[in-house]
């Protein structure tokens, strides 16, 4: 034979009728990483089996069983054996007997689950004996409940008083609001008839609570009170739904925050810090007014925004609550991701369970990551008209409410 017949030959793959391929490989070389057999012991009893290479797929339940009690398992009684997990390796290294070449031949890799043969909740009955004892348990008695670990939160927003629309100007405004005020009685004493009355109460003015003259240039022409007058009427509804509150609960707290027509201006542009705003102006003239008399008023407190801040934050029943506009951002979907920023930049509402806005005029509600909750407030105004011509969508007034208590959030209501 030449030289190159010899090459030839060394190189020439081994065929494959050479070697009969066994059930299980006889001399397999080394698992991957991670399909090692062996047995792995997971909490309440089931074990994750991996069984060694073999060259056929397995065929049935039974070939299953087979498979793991060949690694010495026994399987109990009430147990079954499922396969889990089936990988096809095209080229696996093996000796067929000791001293052999390795040769490459297609294996299979599989893993097995033994398992209790019915779920935990089966045993003591079918599906029919499970519903039916679901359905006919005996209520466990409402547990009792402190009042003084609930609170009420009134979220008053966007009145702008003195604007003119579709909705009507300043008397149409008044009456709406005092409608709500007579719902806000009704709905305090339905938690009352509930067991779940509060004892605490929050009043959150998300701002825009004026109109005012130096947004657009319209305002000019449209607007059917002073700027002063503007002050004084929502000076006054904010007396009437802090006095309501005062009358009916041991603590009461009233919080605002700056706001983009709240916002102290000359032209359109913004002067001073951003607690230069006739909405944190009134809440600190009723404080004074308070102030000087305790007897009636001792209850009440007040939370304002800081100098250069926007925002508060108040802690209302345990959970913490953030008090923001909403004009910080350009689109009511962005509140989420203005949100995350703020937390990162550790500002007032960074550790706010609940964020609570307003500014565009509509409601809307959104769980965020990891159990916060985001709740737009919907306007007091007579309607956005601007909003409207933009985005065809017609805002609805109210007033919105909700209680906060040990286990969260409840009771979310419009008025």
């Amino acid at each position: 034979m030449s030289l190159t017949n010899d090459l030839e030959s060394l190189l020439r793959p081994v065929p494959a009728a050479q070697a009969q391929p066994s059930e299980v490989l006889n001399s397999p070389a080394p698992a991957p990483r991670g399909w090692e057999a062996g047995v792995r012991y997971e909490a309440g009893g089931t074990m994750v089996v991996t069984a060694p290479a073999a060259t056929q797929p397995p065929a049935s339940e039974d070939d299953w069983r087979l498979r793991v009690e060949d690694l010495g398992l026994v399987i109990p009684d009430g147990w079954k054996v499922r396969l889990v997990e089936a990988r096809h390796d095209p080229a696996a290294w093996h000796r067929d007997s000791q001293g052999e070449d390795a040769v490459t031949r297609p294996v299979w890799r599989c893993r097995y689950l033994v398992e209790p043969a019915s779920p935990a909740w089966l045993s003591a009955g079918d599906v029919d004996a499970l519903v039916r004892d679901a359905m006919r348990r005996r209520r466990k008695a409402r547990p009792v409940v402190e009042s003084a670990d609930r609170a009420l939160i009134v979220v008053y927003a966007d009145a702008q008083a003195g604007k003119v629309g579709r909705g009507g100007g300043t008397p149409e405004l008044v009456a709406r609001v005092a409608d709500r005020m007579d719902r806000l009685d009704d709905h305090i004493r339905d938690l009352k008839a509930i067991g779940e009355g509060p004892s605490a109460a929050y009043w959150l003015d998300a701002g825009d609570c004026v109109e005012n003259y130096e947004n657009t240039g319209q305002q000019a022409h449209t607007n059917d009170l002073s700027m002063t007058e503007m002050i004084r009427v929502h000076r006054r509804i904010t007396f009437e739904g802090l006095d309501r509150l005062a009358a009916r609960f041991g603590r009461v707290v009233a919080a605002t925050c700056g706001s983009n027509h709240g916002r102290v201006r000359r032209g359109r542009e913004a002067v001073g810090p951003p607690n230069d705003d006739w909405g944190v102006e009134v809440l600190a003239q009723i404080a004074d007014a308070y102030a000087r008399n305790t007897d009636a008023y001792g209850h009440v407190s007040f939370v304002m925004p800081e100098k250069w801040r926007e925002t508060v934050s108040l802690d209302v029943a345990g959970t913490t609550v953030g008090l923001a506009h909403g004009h910080q951002y350009a689109r009511p979907e962005k509140a989420g991701d203005w949100w995350r920023g703020q937390s990162f930049g550790r500002q007032p509402i960074a550790d706010a369970s609940i964020l609570i806005t307003g500014h565009f005029h509509h409601f809307r509600a959104q769980q965020l990551g990891n159990g916060r909750l985001h709740i737009q407030a919907p306007t007091l105004d007579g309607g956005s008209d601007w909003y409207t011509a933009r985005s065809g969508e017609v805002s609805s007034a109210g007033l919105l409410v909700l209680s906060v208590g040990p286990h969260g959030w409840d009771h979310l209501r419009l008025l």
